[in-house]
């Protein structure tokens, strides 16, 4: 009997062998998290540009608003906007600082900024208009008008148009005693008693059977009813005959761990008529900077000639006869840190030559015009610079 010799594998072999294994498993394994990083790279990318469009278009709508049933002329009549001042409420959300944005007792202006006041010395918009709510009420309007003995209040007939008898609304009269847009009163319907949240309740069923908000007889005449806010048992009143909303940068207690230091939110804040607070609505995460620029027609030739802040001392009727356009920079994160990546300056212009610079400019008649160069915290994220030109439709 002839016993056949086995071979087998020797100890060389299999550790050769094994070692070939780990090399192919490292290397498949290395692009598996190369494909896994860069998916969630792109992910957070296409997330934060889709933040940017629909942050930034209710932005724009805004801006298209402002001015939308302000009353230019105030009869006499004394409104409330905020009512604390405190510097640090733009960086912290425990204070407030908008004292320095309210017209009371004045007209309300539809545009004011606070320029270089918020996080990373970002500017603040206010933008004052009656549907700048985001409330039901707020979208809504009607008219009262007079056909000879007897006054009409318009409706639309349908639910999604008509404002309801306890909506809140303002009413101006077209022309007034030599003015225009005059807001129409009764016993100052919008004053806020201070320890009291009911002494003001203009509502649309107010306005139906008050003859003071109604056109004389006879007189072929309308006022305007634009809806504020509906009613609650919270919100009892109006403290003043418009809505605002604020739009500013503030990095919140908790804000999402893949935003680069010293970025924060940038949020719509809506003035409460209740107690003079805002009710926050984010629109975009790791925000590091927004500047607002006006184009304003300084010697009434229906041509800008100058383009930045709002000059001092500009009055209501002055932003609405100068104002032509209103340019908005964001620069916010795209993504997520990405050590694979550093930032470069994509356009350097002069005084705004560095790597780490995002550069603001407006190209006014096709030549760059810096506006300020911004220094980005970190380069190892992808940073970009929203640019948003509108035309405001209401301020006349």
């Amino acid at each position: 009997m002839i016993i056949k010799k086995q071979d087998g594998f020797t100890i060389v072999e299999l550790m050769i062998t094994m070692i070939i294994f780990l090399l192919a498993m490292t290397a498949a394994s290395q692009m598996f998290v190369g494909l896994v990083t860069q998916f969630k790279q792109q992910s957070k990318i296409a997330e934060t540009n889709i933040e940017g469009t629909v942050g930034l278009e209710l932005l724009r709508f805004d801006i298209e608003q402002a001015g939308y049933g302000l009353p230019w002329g105030m009869n006499g009549l004394a409104y409330v906007e905020a009512a604390d001042d405190q510097a640090t409420w733009w960086n912290t959300p425990a204070a407030d600082a908008r004292i320095g944005y309210n017209d009371n007792p004045n007209p309300p202006r539809a545009f004011v900024v606070g320029a270089a006041a918020g996080l990373n010395g970002s500017d603040i918009l206010v933008i004052k208009a009656t549907n700048v709510a985001t409330n039901s009420a707020a979208q809504k309007w009607t008219y009262s008008s007079n056909t000879g003995a007897t006054n009409t209040l318009k409706t639309w007939g349908s639910g999604q148009e008509d404002l309801a008898n306890t909506d809140h609304v303002t009413v101006l009269s077209p022309y007034s005693a030599g003015q225009q847009r005059v807001l129409v009163s009764a016993g100052g319907a919008y004053t806020r008693a201070a320890a009291a949240n009911t002494s003001s309740t203009l509502t649309l069923a107010d306005v139906a059977v008050d003859a003071n908000y109604q056109p004389l007889v006879n007189s072929f005449d309308s006022t305007l009813i634009y809806g504020i806010a509906p009613a609650t048992a919270a919100n009892n009143f109006i403290s003043m005959p418009f809505n605002r909303a604020d739009y500013y940068i503030r990095r919140p207690a908790t804000i999402p761990a893949r935003c680069a230091p010293n970025t924060g939110v940038l949020y719509k804040g809506t003035l409460n008529h209740a107690d003079g607070g805002h009710t926050e609505l984010p629109l975009l995460d790791c925000v590091f900077d927004m500047q607002v620029s006006f184009a304003l027609d300084t010697d009434a030739n229906n041509t800008a000639d100058l383009w930045g802040d709002i000059p001092v001392g500009y009055t209501v009727d002055l932003i609405r006869d100068r104002l032509k356009e209103v340019r908005v920079y964001i620069v916010a994160q795209e993504g997520q840190m990405d050590t694979s990546y550093t930032y470069t300056n994509p356009a350097p212009i002069a005084g705004c030559m560095g790597a780490d610079m995002v550069c603001i400019n407006d190209n006014v008649n096709f030549v760059p015009t810096l506006l300020k160069a911004v220094t980005v915290p970190n380069r190892n994220y992808r940073w970009k610079l929203y640019t948003l030109v509108t035309t405001p439709y209401n301020l006349k």
